[in-house]
């Protein structure tokens, strides 16, 4: 289009060369737009270099103590270092005059405390980033094997307990993994404590939240994740609010606001058994996550999230051939080493759908498949085993309703009892099981069994 529009121009001709002077140009130009403590703190050091070549030494120091005091304020421990080594650099081109013994002593004591805080939290950071890569893999726990995956991590020295002496940076890492390690484990009330304690120390320091917002949003992410997990429904309005109140020109901060908010909303009604109101949502974060070419533009673990909860919809409004084709997109997602738990699961839903579309002669195979690939990743767990058998040995032999209640009875008082063990519980949370086996009991809706339960949840 550009070669069409400009044709006859010399600079079509090596349209490369001009690409790339405008994107340098553009990178150029958007310092002008960007005010975050970095950009400042760069822009002073290239100012202290241009007077210290001019031979403006007085400038260079006004400009230095400024500096520092930014530095400081943002905990920006490598502009402090090369800030010190500017002041070094400065008392030596002027033979030292004017400084003691005692002020250039300081000036090195200064390099080593703020060199010792900068290796304190990078093993903060590393401990962090080791955490998360691990659990992005994994999932949730669902043995005692997976349950050790990050002892390792929380048995570091550093962990041991909170220190109120350590800079903003580590204090926030330390929160940041206390809470992944809980929510791994299912433990979603000491998660949430340091979801919350992670956002009270951001309010707290109102400047690092606008130097690193992303920070505080994904923090705020966490904790409406947790009041979900925790049935807090009252309060994720408040989370909601501040969120909203977020104004950002930055494209993934918006994603992510746009993915809070949405997705929890949508786990909401699928908890609350409000089926019709997700389907709405649904077709309004469709819309929103899709690129021109109507790809969706999402990481592969929130599109995995994403497709698996659209299934879960249109199976809880008893569209069950839109579930099984939202389910064979989850499941053919290529990378299964993200989220292992959620595409294992999938398997298992892919039966009861099967099952609810009447395709009795598909699911014997359907089940040593799934069983096959359980097997295989290491996630054949009780409840799994239960389920696989009942599809296999039971279904086959139920002809009359008696048959099928006593069946699904079995089923549900088996299923009560695997999970009982707090590992065997999470299953829950992929799908409903033993409000499914209600409605197979009772003859009753999915959907109308789990809005009675979740209404009768909120009047407690």
């Amino acid at each position: 289009a550009i070669k069409k529009l400009f044709v006859g121009e010399k600079f079509i001709k090596q349209l490369h060369v001009t690409k790339n002077y405008l994107y340098n140009l553009i990178l150029k130009s958007s310092e002008s737009y960007n005010s975050s403590a970095d950009i400042k703190l760069k822009s002073n050091l290239n100012h202290i270099r241009f007077l210290f070549e001019k031979g403006l030494y007085k400038q260079c120091e006004k400009i230095i103590v400024k500096a520092k005091l930014l530095a400081d304020k943002y905990e920006a421990h490598l502009y402090i270092i090369e800030l010190s080594r500017w002041e070094i650099e400065l008392a030596h081109a002027q033979s030292y005059k004017g400084k003691t013994e005692e002020e250039m002593d300081n000036i090195y004591e200064e390099v080593s405390r703020v060199n010792n805080k900068y290796i304190k939290e990078t093993e903060y950071e590393e401990l962090s980033t080791r955490m998360f890569m691990r659990i992005l893999k994994k999932g949730s726990t669902r043995s005692d094997a997976d349950e050790t995956l990050c002892q390792d991590i929380i048995n570091h020295p550093l962990l041991h307990a909170e220190n109120k002496n350590i800079s903003y940076t580590a204090l926030h890492h330390y929160y940041r993994i206390h809470f992944a390690y809980f929510y791994m484990l299912n433990d979603f009330t000491n998660a949430y404590f340091y979801a919350q304690k992670s956002v009270q120390l951001m309010e707290d320091h109102p400047h690092q939240i606008e130097e690193r917002l992303r920070n505080y949003v994904m923090a705020l992410g966490n904790l409406v994740s947790c009041q979900l997990n925790l049935k807090k429904y009252n309060e994720m309005p408040f989370v909601f609010k501040k969120l909203k109140e977020i104004n950002t020109r930055s494209k993934w901060i918006q994603s992510q606001l746009f993915y809070i908010t949405n997705f929890p909303e949508l786990q909401l009604y699928i908890d609350t058994g409000e089926f019709d109101r997700a389907t709405t949502l649904i077709a309004q974060i469709q819309h929103h996550v899709k690129d021109e070419l109507g790809k969706i533009i999402l990481p592969k673990n929130i599109e995995m999230m994403l497709y698996y909860r659209i299934c879960y919809v249109n199976f809880g409004i008893g569209n069950y051939r839109k579930a099984l084709n939202y389910l064979n997109i989850t499941i053919n997602i290529t990378a299964i080493d993200v989220r292992s738990d959620l595409h294992c699961f999938a398997r298992i839903m892919y039966l009861i759908v099967h099952f609810e579309l009447g395709n009795v002669d598909l699911l014997e195979y359907v089940v040593k498949s799934t069983y096959r690939f359980l097997h295989k990743r290491e996630q054949l767990y009780k409840f799994e085993t239960s389920v696989l058998n009942f599809i296999r040995k039971k279904i086959p032999k139920i002809f009359t309703d008696k048959e099928r209640i006593e069946a699904f009875q079995e089923l549900k008082n088996e299923l009560e009892e695997i999970t009982k063990n707090h590992f065997e519980k999470k299953v829950l949370e992929y799908f409903d099981f033993i409000s499914w086996i209600e409605s197979k009991i009772e003859n009753r809706p999915f959907a109308e069994i789990v809005k009675e339960k979740a209404g009768k949840r909120l009047q407690k």
